[in-house]
């Protein structure tokens, strides 16, 4: 029985079409608004539609075509320095899971704060900032529910998500149809992204109630949409349920925490420069094995969520099916096996940053310098096992 408290002040607004609303619900938040997206061919349409939206109900918008994947702070910064210059009084993040990170930062800077980066290292923030809409177009990162922002230090090579309160949007705008055109390796990563919050918020140290009952619902529908979205990518009813599998698990994640896939995927995301959801969901397999024993109800839970029959076996095998039902995924959906597959190599600063204090604090099972060496190298190979190599 767990004590717990729940806090999501973000209006969210679901559902295929309901991308034209955004005119007239920002109209009710500023009148200048900073578009943020990416310098992508892809986008141009949606990018279009959202300057017309806006103008058409009297809010004149700048354009900030600048995310990229990881983005650096001094992006960032940037564009906090241009919001302000050309007085924007809304942010817009319009793309992925960067382009709302990025609309997030922006709105911090563009209020008062001269560095994000200062903001990540312990900074307050006590100034007002602006309101953030979000408008995903992936499926994956759930940042429109959330209040982390994952930013890159590309000097350091450091990669870091840290939450604030001031980082939850104000209005998230979530139309399944923004997804459609999503090519099927995009739609995989972002999908597998989704599960890895999905999975990690609820075996979670912190999960409470709210959290199981989201994650549980979120894990179930990837399992059984993803492959569907991936494979056929104009199929309403997968689109529609990967994009609220990818919502409701980021509610999971903001009411709990990750773990150590994401200690790890970050870690190598920050050296590597890797696609995020990929090098976190690579991670996944072996950091379950790593914590089954240690979380074994709610592992034999998410092996049932994912498909398999547990219904004749003990509770300890049942668990340890959960991780070769993500190894599977990752295989059906044809990605990349292992990180020595997306061109992860020297492992040294990898493993600098996964063990500093305090980082496995969300683990059910704490991990130390040794345990992540096996884990680091489980996650390399193929076969993603950390039971494979002698771990227990």
């Amino acid at each position: 029985m767990k004590d717990f408290a729940v806090f999501s002040p973000t209006r969210i607004i679901f559902g295929n079409g309901k991308f034209s609303v955004l005119g007239g619900e920002v109209s009710q938040l500023g009148k200048r608004a900073l578009l943020v997206t990416y310098p992508s061919v892809s986008l141009e349409n949606w990018i279009d539609k959202a300057v017309s939206l806006l103008t058409d109900n009297g809010v004149s918008v700048v354009l900030y075509r600048q995310v990229e994947s990881n983005p650096d702070y001094k992006l960032i910064n940037r564009g906090g320095e241009l919001a302000r210059s050309e007085n924007c009084d809304v942010v817009i993040g319009l793309g992925g899971g960067s382009a709302v990170d990025v609309a997030k930062g922006i709105a911090v800077v563009a209020g008062g704060s001269p560095d994000i980066w200062e903001i990540y290292k312990g900074a307050p923030i006590s100034h007002e900032t602006l309101p953030v809409v979000a408008v995903p177009t992936t499926a994956g990162t759930g940042s429109e529910a959330t209040f982390f922002t994952v930013v890159s230090h590309r000097e350091l090579k450091q990669k870091e998500g840290f939450a604030r309160p001031q980082f939850f949007p104000r209005l998230s705008i979530v139309d399944p149809m923004l997804t459609w055109d999503l090519p099927p390796g995009k739609t995989a990563e972002t999908g597998l992204d989704a599960l890895s919050h999905a999975i990690e918020a609820y075996y979670c140290k912190f999960s409470t109630p709210v959290v199981d009952a989201l994650a549980v619902r979120a894990i179930r529908l990837v399992s059984e949409n993803l492959r569907k979205a991936v494979y056929d990518g104009k199929d309403p009813l997968a689109r529609y349920n990967m994009m609220l599998a990818n919502t409701l698990a980021g509610m999971a994640i903001t009411q709990s925490d990750s773990c150590l896939a994401h200690v790890i995927g970050e870690a190598v995301g920050g050296v590597y420069n890797t696609a995020h959801g990929l090098s976190v969901a690579l991670c996944l397999p072996a950091t379950m094995e790593y914590n089954a024993i240690a979380a074994i109800e709610k592992f034999a839970t998410i092996a049932e969520l994912m498909g398999e029959d547990i219904s004749r076996l003990r509770l300890r095998d049942a668990a340890c099916r959960a991780p070769s039902t993500i190894r599977e995924l990752i295989r059906d959906l044809g990605m990349p096996l292992g990180l020595g597959a997306i061109g992860v190599e020297d492992l040294s600063k990898v493993k600098q940053l996964v063990n500093r204090p305090g980082w496995d604090a969300s683990s059910p099972r704490p991990a130390g310098p040794d345990d992540y060496d096996l884990l680091l190298e489980a996650c390399m190979k193929p076969a993603m096992s950390y039971w494979e190599l002698g771990g227990h």
